[in-house]
């Protein structure tokens, strides 16, 4: 549909919700008894963070229409008129703000919740527009996309569920959402890197030669490890860390069965790819959570099937790279 290609979801809806619900699932079952208590929760705030991903798609799209038009690249708010464009941002702003009340009265979690609407508006807006500001721009995305919305997670759930905020699991969570995040809108930056150069953009990865960037990106690799690390042992569950297992044996049959090139950030061109632990993140580690609840409280069980529905493309993949290695 038309709808869903000008939002983009497809570019978020599989990549950046799960790891957010997984952060969510994960608070619930740091106390016993509460899991369910916490999904109506659960789905308000994923419906707020559809919301936040809705508006940033489109005020990314409607602020690059002029780059896009100089490197050739496709815009999808070309085709739509000036005054039409703002009732769509306007709008998410409205229903964002009405979020707001559900979560009054945790003043922690509506700072959380607001602020990415306020990084990625300075990513986006001119005239601070950090997306054109070097490294402000890497941060302004990763503290939208990641940070705080998944210091969101554990300071929502924990006030819905009566826990007094884990602040090892909050700060641990928080580095890896910073690593996390910074990976994610680096790769997309030197993925467009030729383009922006062309539209003469003055992104980070534009001002970095990608042969020059590898200590960087291990760098950044190690100490996301380290505080996904802290995070799964400060959870005290089995389950994530044979999980893990099973991830890092799929990585392995990528890699050397099916040769794609492991990936940190920068990916290859011409040659097929996966990026390290973000299939962990998006697949593994929220089913894994989400088994565990299920032997914990029954009606958990639907909660998975619910997820496996709203979110199946990337297990179907991993199901089917894992046949692959009987399949020949």
């Amino acid at each position: 549909m038309k709808f869903f290609r000008i939002i983009r979801s497809v570019e978020w809806w599989e990549y950046k919700l799960p790891p957010l619900l997984a952060i969510g699932y994960a608070t619930a079952l740091k106390t016993d008894g509460v899991f369910m208590l916490a999904i109506p929760q659960l789905i308000i705030l994923l419906l707020a963070l559809v919301i936040g991903a809705v508006y940033v798609s489109i005020i990314n799209d409607m602020t690059d229409i002029e780059a896009d038009l100089a490197s050739g690249k496709a815009n999808r708010m070309v085709g739509i008129r000036p005054e039409i464009r703002w009732i769509f941002p306007t709008l998410c702003f409205i229903l964002g703000l009405g979020f707001c009340a559900f979560l009054y009265p945790d003043q922690l979690s509506i700072f959380l919740y607001l602020i990415p609407w306020i990084s990625f508006s300075l990513y986006s807006f001119r005239p601070i527009r950090l997306k054109n500001r070097g490294i402000w721009g890497v941060l302004a995305d990763a503290s939208g996309s990641h940070i705080f919305t998944s210091l969101l997670m554990i300071s929502s759930i924990s006030h819905v569920t009566g826990q007094t905020i884990d602040w090892i699991w909050f700060g641990s969570t928080g580095v890896w959402a910073l690593c996390y995040g910074a990976r994610g809108i680096l790769w997309h930056q030197f993925h467009d890197r030729e383009n922006d150069l062309q539209a003469d953009l003055n992104t980070y990865a534009v001002k970095i030669d990608p042969a020059h960037f590898r200590k960087q990106e291990l760098s950044l690799f190690c100490i996301e490890l380290m505080a996904m690390t802290t995070m799964l042992y400060s959870l005290h569950l089995i389950l994530p860390f044979l999980f893990l297992l099973l991830y890092l044996i799929l990585a392995l049959i990528r890699s050397n069965h099916l040769s794609y090139k492991p990936v940190l950030i920068i990916c290859p061109e011409n040659h097929p790819f996966h990026i390290l632990m973000a299939d962990f993140y998006q697949v593994f580690f929220p089913l894994s959570l989400l088994i565990t609840a299920a032997f914990l409280q029954p009606y958990a069980w639907i909660i998975l099937v619910v997820h496996l529905a709203l979110f199946p493309q990337k297990t179907i993949t991993a199901l089917k790279d894992f046949k692959s290695i009987f399949s020949r």
